[in-house]
């Protein structure tokens, strides 16, 4: 599966001096929620367990700043501790299989060279196994075969491909086993043979040849981005994956690479079916926890539409999911990480007004056991439940969308924030968010909208925003134009929000409909699909067929129409309404210049705008000091064209941040409206 992804944000922030502030609010009905308590990192977060079952391992807060912390299961007892100085996918950090040993990915300042570093829990060495400079690796395969060694993909000899290398985690050695330059995926087995490989064509139609680089199967470019392969059934060339050749939602299936022949294990009408785990649709280098960790085989298929749905594929899993989810209440769970035999499951839930909570499952008493929540003081505090709802666009497509409504609402319309997700290939679900939870509490509505070509819902939805950009307008408005009959948003304050693609969207909200919205906040938003376009990472330049299907080629002159059509710059003298910038410098996604010439454009015209920039941040924020400053000055923002609920800005709000306003100050400073 061809990864469609402009930069899907995670968590964002920033920072600043010298801003007077009212007195602290608050609402009739609940007390506000500290930015501290919401914004600050959790307690405990990526959580992972070790493939012998004995340990787990975490991010936890320390007065060092964030460490990754092991601890013993069996002694109940800390291992080691590992200061963390940088480390922005945090969450793709993975365990060998020798449970000594973890890999954790880190970049200089968000400017995703990712180098792997190797930890020892024994010995507690951390050692760059990488040194590879001006390149980006990653891991591609782990084998319980080979502990001591890994497949790692680096592009150091050519900045457009991978070539693949085996690492030895001990010493260090490495040893080149692939050239790779023409392939987008290599997919091993359990052998670190490559059995498939993954080819783009020109046109955009991907081609699986197998070891031989036969071509096995091919796959059309309208299917492409519902349609791939994550790993092998051990000791045999059968390939899992998802599949929507033939028809719209994608399936869960069995691909043979002797026969050319595909099984169809688990369909959906409903929505897409996916292993459930973590990073599938990456192939993550472990194996899925949906799956066998002996043969490999999948064992529980997802199903996420409004909510996420599990479907056991045996037996035994059906008996599992049953005692998981009485002993657990009925609450959203997922499987985080299962035990090389089995014996002890990592199991999370994720409701969306409580924090997130740990447990661990023994498989064979079959008893749970509570770990900890990774905000404890979280859930002191009132939050609001998230709502599933479905909302027809004008051209009848079904938005899945999740409303939070206002703190102390009473039934009355409030002020409404369109929270827009990035990517645009990605999606919103059901789950805890703290961005959304921190709007509501301060007195706002907020929806987040799957507009059209969010992933998960079907192949004919996602290619629905090919060369329709004003589409993914329109499902915005749309949707907001529902809350808005519904009585739940005051039409006069409508703000609209969101990071890279949401981030341009927020752009496009207030050049193309300027009178719809009353303000926006961009976080690393694209504002002209031609610079963009052109100065994307050179490892993306082999692939860069699916935006110029998208959305056109800025090196072809019948495309330019097209994109200057689409990009917010050439409408900005239609841009009147307050607009908040925030940029990482190191971007290597939406370059600075994106930020840069929508800013000045707006200056020359004299549009309020306020600008600040990162210098050590890239596509999205990841220090906490800038997390904490981007969300305080947010909230002042909202709270003057709103008319929301805040918390002044504190010291500690601000403090370490490296963030600089290089415009607007005063629009900051300006007095604000306190709501009725």
């Amino acid at each position: 599966m061809i990864k469609r992804v402009l930069g899907c944000l995670l968590i964002l922030s920033i920072n600043f001096q010298h801003i007077d502030c009212n007195a602290f609010e608050q609402t009739s009905r609940y007390s506000l929620i500290p930015r501290s308590v919401l914004f600050a990192k959790p307690d405990k977060f990526c959580v992972q367990l070790s493939p012998n079952g004995k340990y787990i391992s975490y991010f936890a807060r320390s007065d060092k700043g964030v460490e990754l912390q092991v601890y013993d299961l069996n002694t109940q007892k800390m291992v080691r501790t590992f200061p963390v100085i940088s480390a922005r996918n945090m969450y793709l950090y993975r365990w060998c299989y020798t449970s000594k040993h973890i890999l954790l990915p880190e970049d200089n300042q968000g400017d995703e060279n990712d180098h792997v570093l190797c930890l020892n829990i024994e010995t507690g060495e951390k050692n760059n196994i990488t040194p590879f400079s001006k390149s980006k690796s990653f891991v591609a395969k782990l084998s319980d075969k080979f502990p001591n060694e890994i497949i790692v993909l680096n592009n150091k000899r050519n900045a457009q491909w991978f070539d693949a290398y085996r690492i030895n985690i001990k010493n260090g050695n490495s040893e080149k086993i692939f050239e790779n330059n023409f392939f987008a995926d290599l997919i091993f087995n359990e052998n670190f043979e490559i059995k498939a490989f993954t080819k783009v064509l020109p046109n955009g139609n991907v081609e699986i040849l197998n070891s031989q680089k036969e071509v096995v199967l091919k796959i059309p470019f309208e299917d492409s981005e519902t349609s791939g392969f994550s790993h092998f059934k051990k000791g045999e060339d059968i390939l899992y994956g998802s599949s929507t050749l033939n028809k719209d939602k994608a399936s869960l299936v069995a691909f043979d690479l002797k026969t050319k022949k595909m099984k169809v294990l688990f369909e959906s009408e409903q929505a897409d079916v996916s292993l459930t785990g973590p990073n599938f649709e990456t192939r993550d280098p472990c194996l899925p926890v949906a799956c066998d960790p002996q043969t490999f085989e999948p064992q529980v298929v997802e199903v996420n539409y409004l909510k996420s749905r599990k479907f056991p594929l045996t037996k035994e899993m059906s008996q599992n999911l049953s005692i998981l989810q009485s002993k657990l209440g009925n609450k959203e769970f997922s499987i985080q990480a299962r035990s090389q035999d089995d014996s002890r499951w990592l199991i999370v839930t994720a409701e969306s007004d409580e924090s997130i909570k740990y447990y661990l499952f023994n498989n064979l008493d079959k008893n749970i056991e509570f770990l900890f929540s990774n905000r404890e003081v979280l859930d002191n505090y009132h939050l609001q439940k998230m709502e599933p709802v479905v909302i027809k666009s004008r051209d009848g497509l079904n938005l899945v969308c999740y409303l939070t409504r206002a703190n102390g609402h009473n039934g009355k319309p409030t002020p409404l924030v369109a929270y827009i997700h990035g990517g645009p290939w990605c999606r919103d679900e059901y789950s805890f968010n703290s961005v959304v939870q921190w709007l509501s509490n301060r007195g706002y509505a907020v929806l987040q909208i799957n507009y059209r070509g969010s992933s998960g819902f079907g192949k004919k939805f996602l290619n629905a925003i090919n060369k329709n950009f004003e589409g993914v307008r329109n499902d915005i408005i749309d949707a907001v134009n529902w809350a808005i009959d519904q009585k739940i948003a005051d039409k006069n304050k409508i703000a609209i929000m969101g990071g890279s693609f949401g981030g341009y969207s927020t752009l496009a909200g207030l050049a193309y409909t300027p009178d719809f919205f009353c303000c926006g906040v961009d976080v690393v938003g694209p504002s002209n699909f031609i610079t963009l376009l052109s100065s994307v990472p050179e490892y993306w330049k082999p692939h860069m067929i699916t935006w110029y299907k998208t959305v056109g080629n800025p090196d072809l002159k019948e495309d330019i129409p097209y994109l200057k059509k689409i990009s917010p710059l050439f409408y900005k003298d239609k841009i009147k309404k307050p607009l908040f910038v925030f940029q990482g410098a190191n971007d290597p996604r939406v370059n600075k210049a994106e930020s840069d010439q929508i800013v000045e454009a707006l200056k020359k015209k004299k549009s309020p705008v306020v600008y600040v920039v990162y210098p050590d941040e890239g596509h999205g924020f990841h220090r906490e000091e800038n997390i904490k400053s981007y969300i305080a000055l947010s909230e002042k923002f909202f709270a003057k064209y709103l008319g929301g609920w805040y918390e002044p800005i504190h010291k500690n709000d601000v403090k370490g941040s490296s963030g600089k306003i290089l415009e607007g100050r005063e629009i900051l400073e300006g007095n604000i409206k306190k709501m009725k």
